[in-house]
């Protein structure tokens, strides 16, 4: 089992907000202030103060992160084509790699290389999911379907296509394929300025807590601006007739208080609409 595997596994025994939190947390390196009022709004909302907007946290699901693949199947990537509604990529294009070796794909600025990368991004479930597949900019907004590709590749020698459409599950056979650029990175400098690695999906542990912490500080800061101003009423604290009220009570009496109160104002409202009824 892989180290995201692992951690899905993990985050089903999570609240459901820090499970939205480590999905975001997989998908980009930091998260936005939209990202952390989301989470914020979650976190209440799953103590019981409701959301205005009405969120909903989406847990990490098996489809957010590459599937398990064994050990011993060797998948290879020969051809990407049938590209469909990506930037403005013509359609029907084939684009073969080499089963050894390097290839390069190399292009004028717009020729559509970009495009290529992050489509290979979304179906072979990498890191980095944050880049936005746009559609053709020369076709009518109301015509712009779903990205789509298909992809040749070979399992254990045997040949087949395998189909991507954005929105679907990728097929699991692609999550074999490591898909790495600067988006993907997950090394840093420390404060000592020592060069560090963190492997795959372990930095999300470092994130959570960072998320949590964040959270803390908004939760004591609403907690310390909501609380009641009671030095307006130390006057009435020690030798007064309210002072000494204010000690002799208990819980007891005043939940008997609090019916006694709620009854005499049941009674009242009562005797004022017989009262009208009678008069009228």
């Amino acid at each position: 089992m892989s180290i995201l595997q692992e951690i899905l596994v993990w985050t089903q025994g999570l609240a459901a907000w820090q499970s939205d939190a480590v999905a975001r947390l997989l998908a980009k390196q930091t998260l936005t202030a939209e990202d952390q009022d989301d989470l914020f709004a979650l976190l209440k909302a799953a103590h019981g103060i409701p959301d205005p907007k009405d969120r909903n946290p989406k847990p990490l699901t098996a489809d957010q992160i590459p599937a398990s693949v064994k050990a011993t199947m060797h998948v290879e990537l020969h051809a990407i084509k049938n590209m469909r509604h990506v930037n403005a990529i013509a359609e029907n294009q084939h684009l073969p790699f080499s089963a050894t070796g390097m290839t390069v794909i190399y292009g004028d600025n717009g020729s559509g290389k970009s495009g290529y990368s992050r489509v290979l991004k979304r179906a072979c479930r990498a890191r980095d999911q944050m880049e936005a597949i746009h559609p053709n900019a020369n076709m009518p907004a109301g015509k712009a379907g779903a990205p789509e590709a298909a992809f040749e590749i070979a399992v254990d020698g045997v040949a087949k296509d395998a189909q991507w459409t954005q929105g679907k599950t990728a097929p699991p056979e692609l999550s074999s394929f490591a898909i790495f650029d600067s988006r993907c990175a997950r090394a840093y400098l420390d404060s000592e300025d020592d060069f560090s690695y963190v492997p795959y999906g372990l930095d999300v542990f470092e994130g959570l807590a960072k998320v949590c912490k964040q959270l803390k500080t908004l939760v004591d800061t609403e907690h310390a601006q909501s609380a009641v101003d009671l030095t307006a009423f130390v006057p009435l604290q020690g030798d007064t007739l309210v002072g000494k009220l204010i000690a002799s009570l208990t819980a007891k009496k005043l939940s008997v208080n609090s019916k006694l109160s709620s009854r005499a104002a049941f009674h009242a409202a009562v005797g004022r609409r017989h009262g009208n009824t009678q008069a009228s």
